[in-house]
This record gives structure tokens, sequence and C-alpha cells, in this order.
């Protein structure tokens, strides 16, 4: 059997890449652009180990928020060896998740379970759809590295307590595991329930201590770097989570009502959606109703059945605590987070039930059997009968699993599957807007009309579901309508934008745009002016400045201008044109030629 030991976990890594492998082909979306496309921070030479001197979103337009140095470190190291194009970053990825489910099965293992119920542990784990975003989201690594350093911990912890060298792994990869992100905390659930008996707390004490001061070196890293234990309401976006905005009260109920849609995602993984919005306070669920009440139920049944199993001296109840402990952080029950719907949240929670279900499977003793034997007979593997009612369940979730994350293979089809899964979330219908903008070129083509028109549609249903934070789908409904050639729409919108945030400066371009559009190029020479003044190193700004001088005919004005953005931009060829058609226009063509 020595020989045929590896099979399972060949059989489980193979599985979690042949599944998501498809993934390199996908591009950056979301919140890849911000971490790593634009980040110049990872770009820098000692960036893997400067990133542990700043927070999360340093190199970003962003404030700080988390504390995540060992990911901001692999997204730099991953660009340095495999380059920056997105293939590399989702590569890791799957490699990551791969390793994480043969790691599964071999705690499963370890905990005593038999092969095949590791196994299927391992496979649940690898093949069930809570793990598409975290493999498809290349920032959802995120995840996968607090998962790859929980369990590498959780192994370690197991080992013999005199294996002292293993042991002190143990701190060693909660550290790493905290250090990717906070709910590694979570893996506390694990040593703290494992020890009941005195002579137990004292053959691990070291172990303890050194867990203890692996969280103490955390919150001081943190607190150098200026990052706070807790997140800030600050610093959460109230257009991303609504529920940050809420009293208490409210926000809870709205947070279990979300969860329960989250836990019946769990045991049932088919499309994940939620039709409700949060910024309608009616549509608030009351505190008796059926969606707050269930989830609640559910969560106090979980907690309950932990601590029942736990006073049982189960084993079961590590794993179900465990994945408690990490559910309940980031569900906005007790504290809103950054992010309203955030699926790959659940893939700590996912290793634990997944062992729990190892542990369950594992007590399953049937009496019919098959074997796999070799031709002299010998039994290469035995198996229950009951795994072949396994494997159709289990080729269902990799098939969902498939679906859900080929949702992330690009900005339109990503936002077009999150307008219809969650109808009534403006940032949703913004960005299929700003999605379905970016998608074509201006060719003045049917299809990219089409599109515009499309985006158009999404970007006012953002306005209407939260007018308080219109401004930016504004800005990019008044892009929309200059697309289309209806400058005046453009302008009022533009406007409106300005009203709801008077220095967003993409609102000011679109006015002064919409104006040179309607051929009021006096009106948008004074707004372009304006621009320049506040930024004088926008070529862009510059250009339409004198050009929309040049046609309002104040020549005067317009060669100034272009003399000016030729001093300014001195490879610039385009203000030297200028200056020969003011020139022209003055009827100097000896001076507009050799300017030529």
């Amino acid at each position: 059997m020595r020989r045929t030991r590896w099979i399972p976990y060949a059989a489980v890594t193979l599985a979690a890449i042949i599944l998501y492998l498809p993934t390199v082909r996908f591009e950056y979306v979301l919140d890849d652009l911000h971490l790593i496309v634009n980040n110049t921070f990872l770009r820098e030479p000692w960036s893997p180990l400067t990133a542990f001197a700043h927070h999360f979103w340093h190199g970003t337009i962003f404030q700080e928020a988390y504390y995540r140095p060992i990911v901001t470190s692999s997204f730099a190291l991953n660009g340095l060896v495999f380059g920056w194009g997105p293939a590399g970053f989702h590569l890791v990825n799957v490699l990551l998740h791969a390793l994480n489910a043969a790691l599964v099965l071999a705690l499963a293992r370890r905990l005593g379970n038999p092969v095949w119920a590791a196994a299927c542990a391992a496979l649940l784990f690898a093949l069930h759809p809570a793990a598409a975003w975290p493999v498809g989201s290349i920032v959802a690594r995120v995840d996968l590295l607090p998962g790859l350093f929980v369990l590498l911990a959780w192994l370690a912890w197991t080992a013999p307590p005199s294996s002292q060298a293993r042991q002190a792994a143990v701190a060693f990869f909660f550290l790493l595991a905290i250090l990717s992100k906070e709910t590694g905390l979570a893996f506390l659930s694990v040593p703290l329930l494992a020890l009941r008996r005195k002579d137990q707390w004292r053959a691990r004490r070291p172990v303890l201590a050194s867990l203890a001061a692996a969280l103490a070196g955390c919150l001081v890293l943190r607190r150098v770097v200026g990052i706070p234990a807790l997140l800030s309401r600050g610093l959460i976006d109230p257009l991303i989570n609504p529920l940050a905005t809420l009293p208490a009260a409210e926000r809870v109920r709205a947070a279990l009502a979300l969860s329960g849609r989250y836990l019946l995602y769990l045991v049932a993984p088919v499309r994940f959606s939620d039709p409700r919005n949060y910024f309608d306070a009616a549509s608030i669920p009351p505190l008796l109703s059926p969606d707050v009440i269930l989830p609640l139920l559910v969560l106090l049944g979980w907690g309950a059945g932990v601590a029942i199993l736990w006073l049982r001296h189960d084993r079961v109840a590590i794993p179900l605590a465990f994945g408690l402990a990490s559910f309940l952080p980031a569900s906005n029950i007790f504290f809103p987070i950054t992010s309203l719907y955030a699926l790959n949240f659940l893939y700590l929670p996912l290793i634990g039930l997944s062992l729990a279900t190892g542990e369950w499977l594992g007590r399953i003793s049937p009496r019919a059997r098959f074997a796999v034997s070799r031709q002299d007979g010998q039994t290469v593997l035995e198996l229950p009968k009951s795994v072949l009612f396994l494997t159709p369940l289990l080729g269902a979730l990799a098939l969902t699993s498939h679906i859900e994350v080929g949702i992330w293979r690009n900005a339109v089809s990503l936002f077009t599957a999150w307008t219809e899964r969650f109808p009534n979330y403006p940032p949703a219908q913004s960005s299929l807007g700003v999605a379905l903008l970016d998608q074509h070129e201006p060719a003045v083509t049917g299809q990219d009309r089409a599109s515009w028109i499309e985006a158009l549609e999404h970007l006012r249903r953002s306005m209407e579901l939260a007018p308080t934070f219109a401004a930016p789908a504004k800005v990019n409904a008044s892009k929309a309508l200059l697309l289309l050639d209806r400058p005046d729409e453009a302008e009022a919108e533009a406007r409106e934008g300005l009203q709801l945030s008077p220095d967003l400066m993409p609102a000011r371009v679109n006015s002064a745009q919409s104006l040179y559009r309607q051929s009021r190029y006096g009106d948008a020479a004074d707004q372009f002016a304006e621009l320049v003044r506040s930024n004088p190193t926008d070529v862009s700004v510059r250009s339409n400045y004198v050009v929309s001088l040049i046609h309002a005919g104040e020549l005067d004005r317009a060669h100034s201008a272009a003399s000016a953005a030729q001093r300014a931009f001195p490879g610039a060829a385009w203000f030297d044109f200028c200056l020969a058609r003011v020139e022209a226009l003055r009827g100097h063509g000896s001076k507009a030629l050799a300017l030529l």
C-alpha cells in the first residue's frame, strides 16, 4: 500500500488543476487593476520585502485599511518571476488551491480518517464552487494564502508533542496566516478546543506561548505601520458596502439575511444571488422575518453543536469550530467589512466543513465494499460502495464550479453575471456600464453603439438605486452620451455629477467636452482654462483648451496658450500645428508654413 499512497494526492491535485487551469487565459478584473496593474509599488526592486512596511493598498489611490504584507509580497514576486501579464498570476492561484486541496487530504489522514474518506473531503474542498471566487479572482489570493498557512499550522499542531521542531512551526505558520489575512486568527480555535486536561496544557504550553508571541508580533507590526486593530468605518466605501452606513440593529438584521444566503450556498452551491437593495431602508428585513430568524438559528445551532460535540469529546467539534470562527468575522454581523458581496471569504469555512465531512464519512462502515486488484490478485484499493454515490455529487460540484469561475473571464462577463445575480446592487450596474464603455474603441459601428446604449442603461439604473452616491455613474453616463453624440444630455449628466461631487475632475472634463461638441466654444474654452490651471501637466486638457480657443475665434489667447503648451510639452508636435493654424487664420501663411 505504501507504493500507492501517492495516488489519492495526485488525484486530488490534478482534479483541482484541471478544473481551474482555464483561468490562465482570463484577464485582470475588478481590484486586480488597482492592486496589480496600476500599482507601481509592486515593480520596485525591493517591494517583496518593503511590503511589510506598508498597508495592503499601498501604491494605489486608496487609503490604508488592512495589513496583509504576505499577499502583497506574493504579488510582487509573482510579477518578478512570471512577468506582469495575468496568466502568471492566475497560474499561481490555481497551484495554491491545488496545494491546499492536497493539504486537506493530508490533514484528514493525520486526523485518523480512512484514505477514501479523506480523499472525498479533499475533493469536496477542491471542487466546491465556493472556491471559484478565490481562484478566479487574482486578488482573492488573500484567502488562498491564509488557507495554505492555516493548513500547515494545523498539520504541525497534530504532530507528536515531542516533535519540538514541528511544534515550533505551528507559531510560524500561524504568523504567516494572520499576516496574509485577519481571518487567520480563526486557527486559534484549533489549539484551544484540542486541549482539555491539565497535562495537555502543560505539554503544549511552549507552543501556546509561541502562538501568543506570534499574535503579539503581528499587532506590533500593524501598530508600527499605522493599521488599527479594527477597521475604521470611515475607510469603508458606502457604495461598496451599504451595511456600513446602517444603524447597528438594522445592519445585524441585514447581515444575518445575507449570511443565510452564504450558508445556503455552502450546502447547496447553485448560483449565489441576492435581489435585496440594501440602500433602501424598507428592504431591510424585520427582526422576526424568516430571512433573519432562520440564519440566526443555523448559526446558533452551529455554535451549540460545536459545544455539545466538544463536551462529548468528539473530535469533529474542532473543524466545525474552525469553520464557524472563520465565517463570523467576515459576515458583517459583528462589524462591517469593506465588501458586501465577497464569496472568497467562504474559503476558510469550507476547509473546516470539508474536514468535518471527512470525519463523518470515516465513521461510515458499510459492509458492502468493492476492491481494485492487480493481475496477481493483490488488492490495490478497497472502497465502500457509498463512494459510487458520492462520485456523481462531486461531478456536479465540478460542473458548477466550472460555470462559476467562468464569470471571471473578463470584466464584461463578470459584471453581466453580477447584474443578473445582484440586480439591485448599484456597483454591479455601474461597473457593467464602465466595462461596456471600455470594451470598444470609438469606431462608431453598430456593435459599438449597442454597447454604449446598454452601458447607459446600466449606469442610469445604478443612479436610480443609489442617487446619493451617483456622481461616478453620472460621469460615466456623460461619457456614454458623448460617444452617442448626445452632447446636451452629456452636459446635464456631468453638471449633476458636479453638484454631487464638485471636485470630481472627470465630470469637469466631460462638461467642457460636451460644450465643445455643442459648438459652444467660448464656454468650453473657459472650462478648459480652469482645468489647465488645476492640471497643468495634462496634455489632453491643454490640447482641448487650445482648440476651443481657435474655434471660438480668440486667436491671441489661442496663440498664447499654444506657445505655453509648446514650452511645457516640447516633444508634442501637435502644438506646433496649432500655432501654424493660428498664424494661417491670421493671414500669416509664411509663418504657418515655417511652423509646419
